[in-house]
């Protein structure tokens, strides 16, 4: 028999809803969404063969009558275990005749092999109507123009998804995210919170364990993910590769996507490159000693 201490695989990827690679983001998005391409999706995620998936821009819509719920035909489609969580819902207007079509939700799902038990979701903090999008001279296109003043998007609801997997006879707290493009502060404060809620449940319930991934929209080295690079191993690094990498794009030349941990040492941590065009981001996946 092998030696080897338990292990567990972990992936992250945002989906980007079926949609596929482009930009920007396509007006009647839900035209877009092509089922072949959802399930080519869900193979590539069967084949990472992992123990949990953290999945982003995970929709649950509606158009004339017609349901796609994604997470539910994912957990079908590779036969795992699901979990989901979106912070608003919204109406789908046909932008040619401003006609109502449906509704839909757009959040996050988590794939498991074993169910999370102790599940959660919560809200992650958001700018105010008067806080800059981004400071003046700062160099971003949104800077010095407040959130009640920037697109509807810039701010648009967010939320940490999780539970506790039991895997090779411990708990592990296990959260799912997609911080906000828009606004380095709004962004700091929605890590710093994740990272905080992550810290509480797994010294709470898991004996400090805990996998945080997701797609942060920033690089591990940026000023707004200093709490989550403090306190908690990015596996990336465990693994020998640094934060500037190549090797980390994930979403085009951006290393925006990460896997985290405590309590646990990451054994390897990879981009799937192989995944192709199926999204306009990249699985990553690695996996992490008990």
């Amino acid at each position: 028999m092998s030696d080897a201490p338990p292990r567990i695989r972990a992936a992250t990827w945002n989906i980007r809803a079926a949609i596929g690679p482009g930009e920007p983001f396509p007006p009647a998005w839900w035209r877009h969404v092509r089922r072949d391409r959802f399930e080519r999706i869900a193979g590539i995620v069967a084949a990472l063969d992992a123990d949990v998936v953290l999945l982003q821009e995970v929709p649950v819509f509606n158009v004339d009558g017609e349901l796609f719920d994604q997470p539910v035909e994912l957990a079908r489609l590779t036969s795992m275990s699901v979990r989901y969580a979106a912070a608003h819902a919204f109406a789908l207007i046909e932008p040619e005749s401003g006609r109502t079509v449906g509704s839909a939700q757009w959040g996050n799902a988590i794939l498991s092999r074993r169910p999370l038990q102790d599940g959660f979701a919560e809200g992650l903090p958001f700018g105010s109507d008067e806080a800059l999008v981004e400071p003046e001279g700062s160099g971003d296109p949104l800077a010095g123009i407040t959130f009640l003043d920037a697109p509807y998007g810039t701010r648009e609801p967010r939320c940490v998804l999780g539970g506790t997997l039991e895997h090779g006879g411990v708990g592990i707290t296990v959260a799912g995210t997609h911080l906000s493009y828009a606004g380095s502060a709004q962004r700091e404060r929605q890590a710093t919170a994740l990272g905080a809620l992550t810290d509480d449940l797994a010294t709470r319930v898991t004996g400090g364990r805990a996998v945080i991934g997701g797609d942060f929209n920033a690089a591990i080295e940026d000023p707004e993910l200093v709490h989550l690079e403090r306190n908690f191993e990015d596996a990336f690094s465990v693994v020998g590769i640094r934060p500037g990498d190549r090797r980390r794009a994930s979403a085009g030349p951006n290393r925006i996507d990460h896997l985290l941990s405590r309590g646990l040492r990451a054994l390897e941590c990879r981009v799937v490159t192989e995944a192709g065009d199926a999204s306009d981001h990249l699985p990553v996946v690695a996996s992490f000693a008990l």
